[in-house]
């Protein structure tokens, strides 16, 4: 018999359970297990035209209806993270999948697909390439970036990583984002190389620039120098932030610094020459500059820098002979001399300075002829009044005959000439077509940035408004003034109308390899490599020992690579095989010492089953790269796939002796290289 207390709890138990039955969140439930069961089913269904999976897909949309569930778009990306958290990853992907087919928010799909793929440890490759194909729907994807940076950071990869970390600080102004970075910078990225360090010092410059702390700025760069004097570079930085804040002494102080350490310096000595030639102390910069010329006797910019000092000044043959650094009293520059200087003038882009050098040649020359036709009117003897007729027949003749020679000769010039202005003006008209079409463009482009900027924080955006307000009302503007303008409107985020005061400052001063450094910086931020290149490979002309310029073009190089790299590798995945060796063949034709090519064209050589030139690949790879970690594990299985057992345990033990990053690797060719090690050892 049950006792009154005992019934009293079954009839409770009975009436929870018709409370349960009857609850909508109950219900709710029954009917999410049911849609991911049937969900599930199509995520393991690979082809989307097999009978089942259409199917499959139609029992879903018939299930959907029947019990009116909410399947729009929004909520779908929302349940993701419900699918998430129950870790039905499956579903999720194949959510996010259907997801991006529909383009709905592709940026943010991709960066939960990186997600998933971090949280269940798949390849390193698929996460980063996640993340990455989140920034190429949406660049302004800081979150994805971030994620990137973290990613390549923790698998050592410090110089993708710092990358990364150094584009999200130019582009965000979230102060607590800022913030991360900043510590992340200062306690928990050990840099490998100098190229890393002045990296991450160049990190921290921005978060202080746009936080405004010009002092913690000033002390960051002199913090590096205390625990690194001999490095040059940070104090470049130090010195170039020196005369941006107009502290000209304390900037020459700094290159002096640099200078005693390493007199070889022609970039320092020349930005200490231009700040002397500025603050009027002209003796001193001449001094400098002929300093620079005795190390490098063809240095274009400093000769230039001659040239501007005494422009105006001295007449062209003592300016050549000061650009020659003789103090020969005797020594006078020939005609070919002066034209020469004008050639060169030519090349720097001082079309005026060219323009007065060759006019003051022809007005030598016409003084010339001028005094050679008075010295024969006095050689000539006086005539008698009575010359014979026929001789004074003949002369007119004679002279009658040059005349139409020279008027032949005058008409063939003409003609000549004309084709000549003919061929200018067309070849003006299309160079008029592209200027055209490039200022429409770059309206477009100005437009639109400053459009984003504004909407980005319209506080801010007037604060940049009125410093460049206050540059542009200055009258005399030269190219620190332009340069200014410029740096600012590359911070406001109109990296455009940067590159046109770039420009502007490039007429003022064309032979400045730092002007086009800070071009070939915008260009690559713009990702426009090749132009970013271009300009980079300028400022080395003009400066082989520019370092900035060298490390970017470095740098740049590699994002080319990368791209060709990618691009490759995705018709790889994708098994267009001979398009992904066109791509790797011209990359090599272009960058033929880089190991990473080489590896990858040996991957696509290895799927065709090319496997002798899968072999010479891997092992130019390894002539390139010795540290190549990942050629090595590759030629390991390139000799297994053939056969060659005694090879391939040789690669293998290479690869471990590298000590790779690698955990799954690693455990993957332990076990082949003690199973091989006793049979051939």
């Amino acid at each position: 018999m049950y006792s009154r207390n005992k019934i009293n709890k079954l009839i409770f138990a009975f009436f929870i359970f018709q409370l349960i039955l009857s609850n909508p969140v109950y219900s709710y439930n029954q009917k999410t297990d049911e849609l991911d069961l049937l969900r599930t089913e199509l995520s393991y269904l690979k082809d989307k035209n097999s009978p089942q999976y259409i199917k499959t897909k139609q029992k879903l949309q018939k299930y959907i209806t029947q019990n009116k569930i909410d399947y729009s778009q929004e909520l779908r990306l929302n349940d993701v993270q419900r699918l998430i958290n129950q870790q039905k990853y499956n579903i999720a992907i194949w959510e996010l999948n259907s997801l991006i087919e529909e383009n709905y928010n592709p940026s943010l799909c991709y960066e939960i697909l990186g997600d998933i793929s971090y949280k269940t440890a798949q390849p390193v490759k698929k996460t980063a390439n996640y993340y990455k194909l989140a920034i190429s729907q949406n660049s302004d994807n800081i979150s994805a970036l971030f994620k990137l940076a973290k990613l390549y950071l923790k698998e050592k990869r410090n110089i993708l990583g710092i990358e990364c970390l150094k584009e999200i600080a130019i582009k965000s102004d979230n102060k607590e984002l800022l913030s991360t970075i900043e510590t992340m910078v200062q306690n928990n990225i050990t840099p490998n190389n100098r190229y890393e360090a002045n990296n991450l010092y160049e990190i921290l410059g921005i978060i202080y620039q746009k936080t405004n702390r010009t002092q913690e700025l000033l002390n960051a760069y002199n913090k590096a120098i205390i625990l690194n004097p001999t490095d040059i570079y940070l104090k470049y930085q130090l010195g170039e932030l020196y005369y941006k804040l107009d502290c000209t002494n304390d900037a020459i102080a700094v290159y002096d610094s640099i200078l005693k350490e390493n007199s070889k310096d022609s970039q320092i000595r020349l930005s200490k020459a231009e700040l002397l030639a500025q603050k009027g102390n002209l003796l001193s910069a001449n001094k400098e500059y002929i300093t620079v010329l005795e190390d490098y006797p063809n240095l274009a910019q400093a000769k230039y820098g001659i040239y501007k000092i005494y422009k105006n000044k001295l007449s062209p043959e003592k300016i050549i002979a000061k650009v020659n650094y003789t103090d020969n009293k005797n020594y006078t520059p020939t005609k070919e001399d002066i034209l020469a200087f004008a050639d060169f003038l030519e090349e720097m882009n001082d079309s005026e300075g060219a323009k007065n050098f060759k006019d003051y040649v022809d007005n030598i020359e016409k003084q010339k002829l001028l005094s050679q036709k008075q010295q024969e009117i006095k050689k000539q003897p006086k005539t008698k009044q009575t010359i014979n007729q026929s001789q004074n027949k003949k002369e007119a003749t004679n002279k009658e005959q040059l005349k139409e020679k020279e008027k032949q000769v005058i008409a063939k010039k003409k003609q000549e000439e004309n084709k000549k202005t003919q061929e200018i003006l067309k070849k003006e008209k299309l160079k008029q077509q592209e200027l055209k079409k490039q200022e429409e463009y770059e309206q477009k482009a100005i437009l639109s940035e400053r459009q984003k900027a504004i909407k980005k924080d319209p506080k801010k955006y007037q604060e940049y408004k009125k410093t460049i307000d206050k540059y542009l009302a200055q009258e005399a503007k030269d190219s620190t003034i332009y340069c200014a303008i410029a740096n600012t409107y590359r911070q406001m985020g109109e990296p455009t109308s940067a590159i046109k005061y770039y420009r502007e400052a490039l007429k003022q001063n064309p032979t400045n390899s730092d002007i086009y450094y800070n071009m070939g910086l915008v260009y690559m931020e713009l990702n426009s490599l090749e132009t970013a290149k271009a300009n980079l490979i300028k400022a080395i002309n003009l400066d082989s020992e520019n370092t900035k310029a060298l490390t970017l073009l470095s740098f740049v190089n590699q994002k080319l690579i990368t791209k060709i790299v990618n691009n490759a590798y995705s018709k790889y995945e994708a098994k267009e095989y001979l398009e992904a060796l066109k791509i790797l063949d011209n990359g090599i034709k272009y960058y033929p010492k880089n190991a990473q090519i080489y590896y990858y064209r040996a991957l696509v050589y290895n799927a065709m089953d090319r496997n002798a030139a899968s072999i010479i690949d891997l092992q130019k790879a390894i002539d390139i790269d010795p540290s190549y970690y990942m050629a090595y594990y590759q030629l390991g299985k390139t000799y297994e796939k053939i056969g060659d057992e005694r090879s391939a345990l040789v690669a293998w033990e290479r690869f471990l002796s590298i000590e790779p990053d690698e955990k799954e690797l690693i455990q993957e060719i332990q076990k082949k290289v003690v199973l091989l090690g006793e049979k051939y050892y």
